[in-house]
């Protein structure tokens, strides 16, 4: 006889928290935390606290608790969310707008030191000045890993000018790493991303949530201008559209003049109103109407 696997009751415990969590909360976003501060993971945790709850659980507990939810909720796309959840990764579990989260997050980012054996993604400098390292072998560090023009003043090394020790793009070694963070560079910028969100059923993937709003409103109005530029092109008038025609008309017209003449001709861009004739005092109107009249 097969004996059950006995399951720890801390792994038991944990799962029912989650499930909990999973009850109270209608919106759940998922963060990687393998590159992020602790501190930095520690921070945002206070400032969320009574708005968010951060949950980072082993992975096979959280898919537990998500596929007992399931099965007790009948709610959907928690399959699709399973599968879209990272190996290191925490739980967020809050009720307000996750574009909220989204925006809180951006709002504390931090700056962290370069990491060793990595690709640098920006210019990385030192500034001029004091180090407040005192002399000694480390400043043959600074020199050598780095290369940076150094003098001695009150006993502390001084950097003499500002430094690009690192390009976009070049790989920061295991020393310069550790030398960088010696003296208190943080040049990368480090933010707490939603990788990937459930609310209350419906899935919110990351490019929704970090779509670019104003190239979102360009493409729109460049959008609405190659649409114009089609109706103008039919073969039939709209006349709720008399304004547009009117205004490309306009454009038209001061293009043509300008290339025949070299001189800009000032044409309205909203046609005058028609002014009645006076009728003429010696002759009677009859014999002022034209062929258009004899049609009524």
């Amino acid at each position: 006889m097969i004996e059950n696997k006995h399951i720890p009751q801390w792994k038991i415990e944990e799962i029912d928290h989650l499930i909990d969590l999973f009850r109270n909360y209608k919106n759940i976003a998922v963060i990687e935390v393998a590159h992020i501060n602790d501190k930095q993971i520690q921070t945002i945790r206070k400032i969320l606290r009574g708005k968010a709850v951060f949950r980072m659980s082993k992975k096979s507990l959280q898919l537990r608790a998500i596929e007992q939810f399931k099965d007790e909720s009948k709610k959907k796309n928690l399959d699709e969310f399973v599968n879209h959840i990272p190996g290191q990764s925490s739980l967020v579990f809050t009720n307000i707008d996750l574009f909220e989260l989204k925006k809180i997050f951006h709002e504390n980012k931090w700056m962290v030191p370069a990491k060793p054996n990595e690709i640098t993604p920006v210019d990385i400098w030192v500034p001029a000045g004091d180090t407040g390292l005192p002399t000694g072998q480390v400043i043959s560090e600074l020199n050598m890993t780095l290369r940076l023009p150094t003098r001695i003043m009150n006993d502390t090394i001084h950097v003499r000018d500002d430094t690009r020790t690192h390009k976009a793009g070049d790989l920061v070694e295991v020393k310069q790493a550790a030398v960088l963070k010696k003296l208190g560079i943080t040049p990368i910028e480090s933010l707490i991303k939603i990788h990937f969100a459930w609310s209350d059923g419906e899935i919110i993937p990351e490019d929704i949530l970090y779509v670019d709003i104003d190239q979102f409103k360009k493409d729109v109005a460049t959008a609405y201008r190659q649409a114009l530029g089609i109706l103008f092109e039919m073969p039939f008038y709209m006349e709720d559209m008399t304004e547009e025609y009117i205004r490309k008309a306009v454009s038209e017209a001061n293009t043509l003049e300008a290339i025949i003449s070299g001189e800009r001709i000032e044409i309205s861009a909203k046609p005058e109103p028609k002014v009645e004739e006076k009728e003429a005092k010696e002759e009677p109107e009859e014999e002022e109407v034209g062929i258009g009249g004899l049609f009524g």
